[in-house]
């Protein structure tokens, strides 16, 4: 039933692959993880506006198609036990894992109708001439590559982040001055960035001192939508059905189908189908800030806590390895990719080289190792937030380098991924 439908999708949308339109741009759309982020706010507790201010202005992490749904902050109060359980309440209750499925094939609230385009743009748009290849050797051809789309829904994460200001007693005082302090100086100084620079190394010990009093705690939990095929079999026999057309006729016969008019019904009623698996969760509390380049206090807030939310990602990649990224080589010679800092690349760091394989039977996609790579030492790229502002070392490359540890023939569209 599921290979059915699929079929008849891939038929309908019909989407051209063309090699010659093959590019670095499109090597990046490669069959990334998709994420749904939100924060928990606790409005009872210091800084709670700004922090939530700062959050909402930050982009979804550029490894991860953005999946979000419309709540972005969620309200909680500050001392629960078990906050945990107050996060998995608010995700049962608001049908969050059917939401994300209506999401990822465009439900239409109005007729109940899905409409494919993104999943098969997800899986399509980004293939590589390696992928059109191998899948044009399989028995089903060209279909396989349309699987791969259906495949990325299993690869859907919510990242929850309880984030709070963490009050120093003995710097609370310091602590609350902070952001006149920083906007202060940003209104005293006046010249040329050098001279700003050149005035802020002057005050860097007083400021030093002032911005140790502001930390925020993250607490992020992960959790991934549970898609699999009796999931999928089961949605795609009872509550997948196309949009009706636009025009007057289309519509008119869309109302007098009771049968359709059953399904969407049905889908809405649905509590109990679509599910969330917890997978884990880190806490960590933010590194104190390098101030150069921050001149106003939103820059500050944004700065920390961005960072704090890219380690917090990180340190969850490396602990679960559903979670962790897969990112195409940007180029061969040199051997580059476009992972740095924020992914937690150091020199000590080694990725293998993997080949997707597309199997002829199911049109499953597998990895073979190809070989291993290690970054370059003096040539790691920081990608960290607002890395560039700071002048931060690495900030001015675009890529991190590579070099062999082993293997051979690697091309660009091959995916890399962190080893131990």
């Amino acid at each position: 039933m599921r290979n059915l439908y699929i079929a008849i999708i891939a038929a309908a949308i019909a989407l051209p692959v063309s090699l010659g339109a093959q590019n670095t741009d499109s090597l990046l759309q490669y069959r990334r993880s998709s994420l749904y982020s939100f924060m928990i706010s606790h409005p009872d507790q210091k800084m709670d506006d700004e922090i939530v201010e700062a959050f909402m202005s930050l982009e979804t992490p550029d490894k991860y198609n953005n999946h979000d749904l419309s709540v972005k902050c969620v309200t909680a109060a500050s001392k629960k036990d078990d906050l945990k359980r107050e996060v998995e309440d608010y995700l049962a209750r608001n049908d969050i894992a059917k939401r994300l499925v209506s999401k990822w094939f465009l439900r239409n609230k109005e007729t109940g109708g899905f409409d494919p385009s993104l999943v098969m743009s997800r899986g399509l748009y980004g293939a590589t001439a390696l992928d059109v290849e191998t899948a044009a050797q399989s028995k089903r051809g060209i279909d396989a590559l349309a699987d791969k789309g259906y495949e990325m829904i299993s690869n859907t994460f919510i990242i929850v982040n309880d984030i709070t200001y963490v009050d120093h007693e003995a710097n609370a005082d310091i602590a609350t001055g902070i952001l006149g302090v920083i906007g202060g100086i940003a209104a005293g100084i006046s010249g040329s960035d050098d001279n700003i620079v050149t005035s802020l190394t002057t005050l860097g010990a007083m400021v030093s001192s002032m911005i140790a009093g502001f930390t925020v705690r993250i607490n992020s939990y992960l959790y991934q939508l549970d898609w699999n095929d009796q999931t999928a079999d089961y949605f795609y026999e009872h509550y997948y059905y196309n949009k009706p057309g636009r025009d007057s006729l289309s519509m008119a016969l869309f109302a007098a189908d009771t049968a359709l008019a059953a399904k969407k019904a049905a889908y809405e009623a649905d509590s109990t189908t679509f599910r969330l698996k917890f997978i884990g969760n880190y806490t960590a509390k933010s590194a104190k800030p390098v101030l150069r380049g921050l001149y106003n206090p939103e820059d500050v807030f944004r700065k920390v806590c961005g960072r704090a939310i890219d380690n917090n990602v990180m340190e969850l990649q490396k602990e679960f390895d559903q979670f962790k990224v897969k990112v195409p080589l940007y180029s061969t010679e040199p051997l580059m990719a476009r992972i740095g800092k924020k992914e937690g690349v150091t020199a000590k760091s080694k990725y293998e080289v993997l080949v997707p394989v597309v199997d002829e039977v199911t049109g499953k996609v597998s990895y073979n190792r190809r070989g291993v790579i290690r970054p370059v030492a003096d040539k790691i790229w920081d990608n960290r937030y607002m890395a560039s502002e700071e002048q931060a070392e690495g900030s001015e490359l675009t890529a991190t380098t590579f070099e062999v540890v082993s293997g051979m023939n690697f091309t660009p569209g091959m995916l890399i991924r962190e080893i131990k």
